[in-house]
Parts: C-alpha cells; sequence; structure tokens
C-alpha cells in the first residue's frame, strides 16, 4: 500500500464518520421538537398533564395514550367516560398510577342538588376503583324515617317520603337501619376517598362527594425513560421515549454506546 492510499483510506474513512454522525446530530435536532412538546402542560388551577394523559384538541396527542385523553375548557381537567359522565381531576398521583376525581355533577346539577341518581361503572375504561375508596349509598323516597347519624337529602324528601346517604360500613351494622333501607324506592351506590377524615360527622353528604374518589390505571411504566431524563409518549401504537437527541423504544440510554463510540473514532 503507497502513502497515498493510506492516507486516503485514513480519511475517506474519517469523512464517512463524520457524515453519518453529522446525519445522527441532524436527526436529533428535527426530533429535539417532540421532546419540547411533550413536556408537562397545566390545565386551569389543576394538576400537570403528562403521560399517560394528553389535552383534547391539541396535535400533540403522541405525548399521551390514546385511553387517557382529557378535556382543559375550565378551572379543572376534564375526563370523560360517556357524553353524560363528566369528572373533574383534583389531583394525578404519577408515582403510584392513581388519580382523585370528583363527579362534576356535584357541583352544577342544580335540578337534583348534587345527589347522583345512577351508578358509574368503570369496566369500559382504562381505570379500576382503588381499594382505599369507602362506599357511600343514596336512599330515594323511604317512607320510613332514617337514623339521626345518617345524611338527609332534604331536596329529594317531603313530608312523607325520606332520602339520605350513609356509608356502607353503617348499613352493615345497623339494624334498624335496615328496616328503614327496606321502605326505599331506590338506591345509588357512589364512592369517596374519605382518607381517614375525622370530621365526617359535621359534614354534608355534598362535602363528602367533593372529597372525591381513587382510581387507578395500569400504563406501560415509564420509570426508565423519566429516570434518563426523557418524556413518555406513544407512537405508532407502540411507547416511544422521546430524549434531546429524539426518540428512543425505553429510554434515553439506549443506543448511547454507539454515540460514544463514534465519538471516540472521530477524535482517535
Amino acid at each position: 500500500m503507497n502513502l497515498h492510499s493510506f492516507i486516503c483510506g485514513a480519511g475517506c474513512r474519517r469523512l464517512a464518520l463524520v457524515l453519518v454522525f453529522t446525519s445522527l446530530v441532524y436527526r436529533a435536532v428535527s426530533e429535539d421538537a417532540q421532546y419540547e412538546a411533550c413536556a408537562p402542560r397545566s390545565c386551569g388551577y389543576g394538576p400537570n398533564i403528562r403521560y399517560p394523559f394528553w389535552i383534547s384538541g391539541e396535535p400533540e396527542s403522541y405525548c399521551g395514550h390514546p385511553d387517557f385523553e382529557i378535556t382543559c375548557g375550565g378551572m379543572l381537567p376534564v375526563l370523560n367516560f360517556s357524553d353524560s359522565e363528566f369528572f373533574y381531576i383534583k389531583e394525578i398521583f404519577y408515582a403510584n398510577h392513581s388519580i382523585l376525581l370528583v363527579d362534576a355533577f356535584v357541583y352544577h346539577d342544580t335540578d337534583t342538588c348534587g345527589a347522583p341518581r345512577h351508578n358509574i361503572s368503570f369496566e369500559r375504561t382504562p381505570f379500576n376503583l382503588s381499594p382505599t375508596n369507602d362506599d357511600f349509598f343514596f336512599y330515594y323516597n323511604c317512607t320510613s324515617q332514617p337514623p339521626d347519624f345518617t345524611y338527609p337529602v332534604d331536596c329529594a324528601s317531603n313530608s312523607t317520603h325520606h332520602s339520605f346517604a350513609v356509608f356502607h360500613e353503617d348499613v352493615s351494622q345497623e339494624i334498624y337501619l335496615n328496616s328503614v333501607i327496606s321502605t326505599c324506592d331506590s338506591a345509588v351506590s357512589v364512592h369517596v376517598d374519605v382518607n381517614n377524615s375525622t370530621s365526617l360527622a359535621t359534614m354534608n353528604y355534598s362535602a363528602i362527594m367533593e372529597m372525591g374518589f381513587l382510581l387507578n390505571w395500569t400504563a406501560i411504566n415509564c420509570g426508565n425513560c423519566e429516570e434518563s431524563e426523557g418524556r413518555c409518549g406513544f407512537k405508532n401504537s407502540a411507547f416511544v421515549c422521546f430524549c434531546q437527541d429524539g426518540p428512543h423504544s425505553k429510554s434515553c440510554n439506549d443506543g448511547k454506546w454507539m454515540r460514544e463510540f463514534f465519538l471516540f473514532l472521530l477524535v482517535d
């Protein structure tokens, strides 16, 4: 091998590496927009919104999972389970995959003064009820007078028929209460996260429901992505970790050895 061939070979090798590395850098810069787009968002006075949740109407739907769409249009973000069921998001606990919700009708339904009229199912949602919730029952149009420790629903009562709310544990322990319940026309069960509150006896049913209830969700854990300073997303039906140097499959450390290898060859 002559000197000219050796110099050309080494130079061409380095030029090829530079071109490959430059293309990687260019791709990273173009993909960096997705990383920036998936920064946590604010929505009114509610919690920050990030994966697996995403805000409806915004183009960056890839920042969340399709099943976790929320609406942002008021004081708090809203989670819709159907066309008639709206829940305000009070808090999102990303670390343990749980969310604290309160039914919007508690604030806005003046016709029934915030008293629920039907049970709510979460079977067709990505959520399930947290075992920390307490069951809170509403009984309507009872012909017998309920005990004093129950929570009266005055707007659904009159001189002959009584409506009230009560916790499940009281139903299971009170014999007289069960005899009252047998005279009621209908019952609705809701869930509340009382969080070991000691002031339940002084509250009314609306205040108790405003405490909200907890749901848990199961989603792809993006802990590895976040630990590598990435931002989780969902694109082309797959989990994506958006990083400052472009998207990765699981974390920003994916392919790190290759980038370091190219750098080593360039400076060698």
